[in-house]
């Protein structure tokens, strides 16, 4: 029997969360799973270059809300949010869906490398047109970001609320803006990859994917 679940990828852009997502797809698929994966990523690719536009970030995470929602109301086994979601209100919206129709939360956290590494990472080559180009100084805050909420994965951690702020996007100016203190990330089961675990993980987490959402019970982890 099959738990109906939902993934979450947490990463900041680099860590290499596609790659993953690519080995549960294919560990799943081999087993006559039914996947989708939902990235608002997509959304800002022209042919296979990335051209992203601040001004239609909302839009297009809206838009990716909605078709993440379609799968999940098609009742589809799987379905994966591809998103960095290093803060738990960029996860929410997912989340709520995921509990409205019954399904398991996994967020898999890979925690970031070396600053340098997720900056070349970005760079656009002849072997990476698709690259996202993200700048050193956004990349240098969003890891700042990660460490910062990492701990609010955990439930039984207290709330900050002096780190743990609460953003929304302001549509007109196109920047953040600090409503509140932040909640605990929702979730059932928590996969954290270690930047020296990744390659090793890439054999594994199909499988272990796999398991969880086939076993009855499943123990947490952080």
């Amino acid at each position: 029997m099959i738990k109906k679940t939902v993934i979450i990828n947490r990463a900041v852009p680099g860590s290499g969360k596609t790659t993953i997502t690519n080995c549960i797809l294919r560990e799943l698929k081999n087993n006559d799973i039914n996947v989708a994966v939902h990235s608002t990523d997509e959304y800002f690719m022209v042919e296979n270059r990335y051209v992203f536009d601040i001004t239609k970030l909302y839009k297009y995470h809206q838009n990716n809300l909605l078709e993440f929602e379609k799968s999940i109301s098609k009742k589809l086994d799987v379905v994966i949010c591809d998103n960095t979601n290093i803060a738990p209100w960029q996860t929410e919206a997912y989340t709520e869906l995921a509990r409205k129709y019954n399904y398991q939360i996994v967020v898999i956290t890979l925690d970031p490398r070396e600053l340098e590494k997720h900056v070349v990472s970005q760079k656009v080559t002849v072997e990476k047109p698709d690259a996202h180009e993200v700048s050193e100084e956004i990349l240098k805050n969003m890891i700042k970001e990660y460490h910062i909420y990492d701990d609010l994965l955990n439930p039984k951690i207290l709330i900050d609320k002096e780190r743990h702020v609460q953003y929304k996007w302001d549509t007109d100016t196109n920047t953040k803006s600090i409503i509140g203190i932040a909640k605990h990330f929702d979730s059932d089961y928590i996969i954290k990859i270690l930047p020296n675990e990744y390659k090793n993980i890439q054999q594994t987490i199909g499988t272990k994917i796999l398991k969880l959402i086939k076993a009855q019970k499943w123990k947490k982890y952080y």
